[in-house]
């Protein structure tokens, strides 16, 4: 996929202003849209265009020409049906990807079927990774896990201190496949399969989990 320049991001809760806010660190350009009008007015130092208006309605979504950016999030996951009708009307209208906010798959599933192009369930996304954090306190982070694969952030297991990346032969007893070694700020890429991993070492790591 090509490099994408041009943002609209309706819905200014949490989830959105947090897209908006770390959109406006790169050189895009970014609408920002909200019903609350004070909402509008905090974000708009860090937009191109703050407009305070529904998602919903499709004079609207007509005035801002939403067909002509490269991506339009829909980030109000409380207003469900808000969300269909502005994803069907965004699509009808040419928007080349819909990126959808559902709060439960049952809303994913529906968003799918309207033509959202993507949907997020940042709280069941949120919640697993948490799980998985509190079941194996060795992991710090799980950055990304979709299509049956978890890229995870992690330290050495106990019983693999002292060893190497051969020795410890992480592949076929834990299914993982390392590949990368975080050793005081240094990235070792691919990791050396003969380094000794110490305790305060990051193991970047794949797994299949479906």
């Amino acid at each position: 996929m090509s490099e994408q320049h041009s943002f609209a991001v309706f819905g200014l809760g949490r989830f959105g202003t947090s897209i908006v806010t770390h959109l406006a660190a790169h050189d895009v350009e970014l609408l920002a849209v909200d019903r609350d009008h004070d909402r509008v007015n905090a974000i708009a130092e860090f937009v191109d265009q703050a407009v305070t208006g529904s998602a919903d309605a499709e004079e609207l979504l007509a005035r801002i020409g939403v067909e002509h950016y490269d991506v339009v999030v829909f980030a109000m996951g409380e207003a469900f049906e808000s969300s269909v009708m502005a994803t069907m009307i965004a699509k009808e209208r040419g928007a080349k990807r819909v990126v959808v906010k559902a709060l439960n798959e049952r809303q994913a599933q529906i968003l799918r079927r309207v033509g959202a192009d993507q949907v997020v369930l940042p709280e069941v996304e949120m919640g697993a990774k948490l799980a998985r954090s509190l079941v194996n306190p060795n992991i710090l982070d799980v950055i990304d896990q979709t299509n049956g694969i978890s890229l995870t952030e992690r330290r050495p297991d106990p019983e693999w201190v002292g060893q190497t990346l051969a020795e410890a032969n992480i592949r076929a007893t834990a299914n993982l496949e390392v590949i990368a070694l975080i050793r005081q700020r240094r990235t070792y890429i691919p990791a050396p399969a003969d380094l000794a991993l110490a305790a305060d070492d990051v193991l970047v790591t794949i797994e299949q989990t479906q």
